[in-house]
């Protein structure tokens, strides 16, 4: 091949790089990236042989290669014989910076280096090079090679090189990133649905945009279906008497109640929606005969989620009276903190 075909009006040259760039760095996918560059590379920088490498930044070892040009048995024969010792590669990884074989080495020192042997079982005769930089580190390289009826390459392709190797780093740290986001927010919502405390979103009206798996189970044993039909208009008639705090009424399995709070960053007014689901209360003879009507009454409302203040409140007394309910069933009860005292009020409610 004539070594003049390379020879590119400037105009044509820039236009060429400007369509070439827009080609990937309109991709997302790392895997589009590459196809797009491939396809594209040969309408400025003609080389017989193209290769992409990612590397690990901290042990600059490739992490993925891919070739065009070379088939993967000169890949591997490269990575075993010729990449410790290629001072083309060394030169980019430590001045960040792409270089060529001729310019490096001249070209009998390049005709005369051991990698030199390596790399022309594929027919590379000149060699190019550039670094692709993310931020501070290398995350990989570009790589041409020639063979002598192709021609070397120009100091012009030392500046195009460059300026794609720069979008081009762009582009892949977007696509690894999406890629990254992408799995983190699938795993993130795997766990919320998962969870096991009970969760919904809702919209301003209450309607239920959302319900994990642990809500949809309370909505059917409470409602009967999990739509949240009957849920969001319950919601809403507690939300009109501004009293959310009493919980929601009594179902077929237990009580419920509930802690609403507005969905942070959420342009529609969403609310995030905490349901507990307790078991009916069964006070039997041996509760009722350690216990007072009011310690019975604070444990119940304990029971039911509310704070101290909430059940002041319920019950028309001070924060100080409901403090020394407590502690007197906490002394009856032989614990010390309010989990304990609900656990301990089941185990022996469903004691004979």
């Amino acid at each position: 091949m004539d070594g003049q075909n390379f020879i590119f009006n400037k105009g044509d040259l820039l236009s060429n790089l400007n369509e070439v760039i827009c080609s990937f760095t309109n991709k997302t996918d790392f895997q589009e990236i590459e196809q797009e560059f491939y396809h594209s590379i040969s309408s400025i920088i003609p080389a017989h042989a193209t290769a992409i490498y990612l590397f690990n930044s901290s042990k600059r070892q490739p992490d993925y290669i891919s070739g065009k040009g070379v088939d993967d048995d000169f890949l591997s024969h490269y990575e075993k014989k010729g990449r410790d010792i290629d001072p083309l590669k060394n030169w980019i990884m430590n001045n960040r910076s792409p270089n060529q074989s001729q310019l490096l080495l001249g070209l009998k020192g390049w005709q005369h280096h051991p990698v030199y042997d390596v790399v022309k079982t594929a027919s590379i005769d000149f060699a190019m090079q550039s670094p692709i930089v993310s931020g501070n580190d290398i995350i990989g390289s570009i790589n041409f090679g020639r063979a002598y009826d192709e021609g070397e390459f120009k100091s012009d392709d030392l500046i195009i090189i460059s300026i794609l190797s720069h979008f081009l780093g762009l582009s892949i740290t977007k696509a690894f990133a999406n890629k990254s986001v992408a799995e983190y927010n699938n795993k993130f919502c795997h766990a919320i649905d998962n969870m096991k405390k009970s969760l919904i979103i809702t919209d301003e009206d209450f309607e239920v945009n959302y319900a994990n798996k642990a809500a949809k189970g309370i909505m059917i044993r409470h409602y009967g279906s999990e739509s949240g039909k009957k849920f969001a208009a319950q919601l809403r008639e507690l939300s009109a008497t501004n009293d959310r705090s009493e919980g929601l009424s009594a179902g077929p399995t237990g009580h419920l109640s509930l802690r609403t709070c507005a969905l942070p960053g959420s342009k529609s007014r969403q609310n995030i929606v905490f349901l507990d689901e307790y078991p009916d209360l069964v006070v039997n003879d041996f509760i009722r005969s350690i216990l007072t009507a009011r310690e019975i009454d604070v444990l119940t409302l304990v029971a039911s989620g509310m704070q101290n203040k909430e059940i002041a409140e319920k019950l028309f007394v001070s924060v100080n009276t409901i403090k020394r309910h407590l502690d007197n069933l906490f002394g009856k009860f032989n614990v010390s903190s309010r989990t304990r005292l609900i656990a301990k009020f089941y185990y022996l409610s469903n004691c004979d």
